[in-house]
């Protein structure tokens, strides 16, 4: 596996901090009404965000790994995505324990994937599929008045796997079609020269790509003069 990290942390972190603060109104605004109901759902969101950055930070320290700030800044989008089921039907005590293992379970949701080898270039799979499923289910493991039900658990798991049936199929077939038709990949030497310079016929970051530097005309010409003399050398030899 190459490890290809991001080019700027703190954009990642701002980047982190903007999705917190839309998740305000992405969970405050699923109510349709603005009522007393929006401060708990407001309340349950934050707590499940700062409990999803703790899990995270303890599964690096149980996995005796680096703690880095892009595993935390996952973990508190992975507590996020959690507890935005169950945000309205439950209490804050259980919308904290939701984020926290919503955070564990989006550093060994990454770490499972690597494992199998299974691309997932942001955590975007670890994030909101993993901890999406663990979220879903604490909704009914967790609601307000029917605390560890079981007909409710199993509402929720069966929600789960329709989901999971119908994405997964409708996928399949999607880019089964576009692998037949456009294609999923670019050839290998775009993909070593990198789509900026292929698309775009610029660099959009000159330090990742060092071997496609502008040359003048002049020097474009020689290059192939100079590269025909190389080869008769090595033919003589």
């Amino acid at each position: 596996m190459h490890l290809i990290p991001g080019h700027n942390l703190s954009l990642v972190a701002m980047g982190g901090f903007l999705l917190w603060f839309g998740w305000f109104g992405f969970n405050g605004g699923s109510t349709l009404a603005a009522g007393t109901d929006i401060g708990p759902i407001l309340l349950n969101t934050h707590m499940a965000g700062a409990a999803g950055a703790v899990g995270a930070l303890l599964s690096c320290l149980m996995l005796r790994q680096p703690v880095l700030m892009t595993s935390v800044v996952n973990g508190s989008l992975g507590g996020l995505v959690a507890v935005t089921a169950g945000c309205a039907t439950m209490e804050v005590p259980f919308a904290i324990l939701t984020g926290l293992i919503g955070g564990v379970v989006t550093i060994f949701g990454s770490k499972l994937l690597e494992w199998l080898r299974l691309d997932d270039v942001v955590g975007a799979v670890a994030v909101h599929g993993f901890s999406g499923v663990w979220g879903t289910l604490a909704a009914g493991l967790f609601l307000k008045g029917h605390l560890f039900d079981p007909a409710q658990l199993l509402v929720q798991l069966i929600g789960v796997g329709v989901a999971f049936v119908w994405v997964f199929l409708s996928a399949l077939l999607m880019y089964a079609l576009l692998a037949r038709t456009v294609g999923l990949r670019v050839s290998p030497l775009h993909e070593q020269r990198g789509l900026d310079i292929t698309e775009h016929g610029e660099v959009g970051y000159p330090e990742f790509n060092r071997d496609a530097a502008y040359q003048s005309e002049h020097i474009a010409q020689l290059k192939p003069i100079a590269e025909a003399k190389s080869t008769d050398k090595l033919k003589r030899l």
